[in-house]
């Protein structure tokens, strides 16, 4: 898994020009909703807008982008590196890829590495399992106790 750390402005900015003008997706933003091997597990960015740099993953401090899927009319905002082309053949997202089809390899064919969160920008941000800190996975959570 890639480690949650924030990226150097120069990344940012060089990810998100390559981006523009390429048929980008959100890698398997959907399975779990769909078959993991189902081509609606990844859909299309319609649009996409750098909204403002300020806006930050809540998680890991990445700058977010604002995208519009197609057939969605919602606005999402994710993380520039949770994008990707569909270039088979691209060095830019093969790493992007290669990453996401490894963690959807390890879940069950029914289970999402991604939700959506209300992180108070208006609209919702895609956050996948990895950006969660530890804590969030604490077992001896007993929030599933009926008071008496």
């Amino acid at each position: 898994m890639t480690e949650n750390t924030t990226a150097t402005p120069q990344a940012f900015k060089e990810h998100i020009a390559h981006l523009f003008g390429t048929k980008t997706v959100v890698p398997f933003l959907y399975a779990g909703h769909v078959d993991h091997d189902d081509p609606a597990a990844t859909p299309t960015v319609e649009r996409m807008s750098w909204p403002r740099i300020k806006d930050l993953h809540p998680f890991t401090g990445k700058p977010l982008i604002a995208i519009r899927l197609e057939d969605d009319s919602r606005v999402l905002f994710a993380a520039f590196d949770r994008l990707a082309c569909t270039d088979t053949a691209c060095a830019t997202c093969d790493s992007i890829w290669e990453d996401y089809q490894s963690e959807i390899n390890a879940v069950p064919e029914d289970a999402s590495i991604s939700g959506l969160m209300d992180a108070g920008l208006g609209d919702p941000v895609v956050i996948d399992a990895r950006d969660l800190p530890p804590e969030a996975f604490d077992e001896s959570d007993d929030s599933n106790i009926e008071e008496k």
